[in-house]
């Protein structure tokens, strides 16, 4: 093969992979815009023979169990992880809480309680979630964590609807068995879509959490897709034409996550987190969120942590700033719930 025939077949691959880029994987989300769903779940990365039964087994350094809720679509796997001091104690005598002990404790205020809700793709025995459950057991609360529907041991298929129902089932099973305590509502990346939307219809119910921790998140799902690598052959189109095209066909799917539109109804304080570096999730995404919650006078607090720390998407929970940044939010928010009742 001659230097200039290599040249030319080359440049006619470089051409064909251009016309795939940047015309027909946008045809493809125009006219199949359940791709865009399957890719933004993510639900179908797992780990084969993941052992969702033995919390201890997933290197959670504290003792907690695992158990089942019934959803509207069968199973929900959830784990409970206790506070530090709580399991310190049982490990002292030698024993592992039987489960409704682990249940009930959840009503001692001397222990705040975190429900957590992950990001997508695989499930919450990941390393970097497991990391963060034993940052806030050690910090002595409690951590509740589970899988939404399709993810990890859990029935059914995702949904933005499904995903917030479940986190719903789990936060009324808290609420049922924790009494006056405190409650804390934790998502990150979309877990962060998922908690501002629930948090938002328990605002407007009147059955909010105490408060609300939004790590490494976004402004709306337009946005991030547009800011995501898999969103640079969009980024030709106007804003528009996006929404035309592929914004209101994926609100026809019912998926839209629009933190921005409904943290103004958020009644309970706010913390806000994220990495200067993010390569995911851009750290603009977040100003404009946190920019949305000022406009609307909400009770926030935006950290930014900057390059050097190199935290990017999900590595926020190794920060020695988490020690003193929760509590004190922990802190706040039962100040804040003295002064309501």
């Amino acid at each position: 093969m001659t230097v200039l025939s290599f040249l030319i077949c080359t440049c006619e691959l470089l051409f064909v992979l251009l016309i795939c880029f940047f015309v027909v994987l946008p045809l493809m989300v125009i006219l199949f815009p359940g791709i865009v769903t399957k890719l933004f779940f993510l639900n179908f990365r797992r780990i084969p023979m993941t052992d969702y039964s033995d919390v201890s087994a997933n290197n959670v350094n504290s003792l907690g169990r695992a158990f089942y809720l019934r959803g509207d679509e069968g199973n929900v796997g959830v784990w409970h992880m206790l506070p530090k001091s709580l399991s310190y104690k049982y490990r002292e005598k030698g024993i592992h809480p039987q489960d409704e002990d682990i249940e009930e404790s959840l009503s001692d205020e001397k222990h705040p309680v975190i429900v957590y809700l992950h990001g997508n793709s695989f499930d919450r025995t990941i390393g970097h979630r497991v990391e963060l459950y034993n940052v806030l057991n050690k910090l002595d609360y409690h951590v509740v964590a589970f899988d939404y529907r399709g993810y990890g041991d859990s029935d059914g298929d995702p949904s933005e609807k499904g995903l917030v129902n479940d986190s719903l089932l789990i936060y009324e099973y808290v609420r049922q068995h924790s009494g006056n305590n405190t409650v804390i509502i934790w998502g990150h990346s979309m877990g962060t879509g998922v908690a501002v939307h629930l948090v938002k219809n328990l605002c407007v119910d009147g059955n909010p959490p105490e408060g609300l921790v939004l790590e490494s998140p976004f402004n709306n799902l337009g946005d991030a897709i547009m800011g995501h690598v898999l969103g640079i052959p969009l980024r030709w189109m106007s804003d528009e034409l996006l929404r035309k095209c592929i914004l209101e066909p994926l609100r026809r799917t019912g998926l839209d996550m629009i933190s921005d539109k409904r943290i103004p109804n958020i009644t309970c304080p706010i913390l806000m987190l994220h990495a200067e570096n993010d390569h995911v999730i851009p750290v603009t995404l977040a100003r404009k969120l946190r920019d949305a919650a000022v406009a609307s006078q909400r009770d926030i607090k935006y950290v930014e942590f900057e390059t050097s720390k190199n935290y990017k998407h999900k590595f926020i929970y190794m920060a020695p700033e988490l020690s003193t940044l929760v509590p004190e939010f922990v802190a706040h928010v039962k100040q804040a719930k003295k002064k309501i009742s």
